[in-house]
């Protein structure tokens, strides 16, 4: 898959995905085979071999592993220039999602770096998780509904934990 995302992820998630894809029932329709024409664009990046499993001895090579690769926070929280990632602006947020879940309204993501203005800085490690697993801001207000809060609530305590320790760990902008 062309995707930064799904290319780090390790050889044992990609075959625990496989494996759980396994147990539903297909469908069964009849889908003629794609042909391609077209050449990959070089930001495709090369072909991907093996990926290792990241250590959760490391907290902060972790996170940046769930936030990077299994739980797309870095996709959403950074800002698309010119029709790319910019991952010069990794987690500063300012990425337009128009037409959220068909809602009819468009959301920017916000910054999810430790800046102390216009990210999460100033925020504690349990408001971080509250808004992660909960949508709720540090304020108490509710976040939009955009992100899948009721998915990321079921994540365990030492995912969260490193989530929150790679989010400490950017630059902030």
């Amino acid at each position: 898959m062309p995707s930064p995302f799904y290319a780090a992820m390790s050889d044992a998630d990609v075959k625990a995905i496989v494996a759980y894809l396994r147990t539903i029932k297909p469908v069964k329709n009849v889908i003629p085979k794609s042909e391609y024409y077209i050449p990959l664009p070089a930001n495709y990046g090369p072909k991907v071999g093996s990926v290792p499993e990241i250590s959760k001895d490391d907290p902060v090579a972790y996170g940046e592993y769930l936030a990077h690769s299994l739980g797309h926070c870095t996709e959403c929280h950074t800002p698309v220039v010119e029709g790319h990632t910019d991952f010069n602006l990794l987690n500063a947020g300012g990425r337009i999602l128009p037409n959220v879940s068909g809602l009819g309204f468009t959301a920017v993501s916000r910054n999810i770096t430790p800046h102390p203005e216009t990210g999460i800085g100033q925020w504690t490690d349990e408001e971080i998780k509250r808004a992660i697993t909960k949508g709720i801001s540090r304020d108490g207000r509710e976040l939009l509904n955009v992100m899948a809060f009721s998915y990321y609530d079921k994540m365990s305590d030492e995912d969260i934990d490193a989530l929150v320790a790679y989010l400490r760990s950017v630059p902030p902008l």
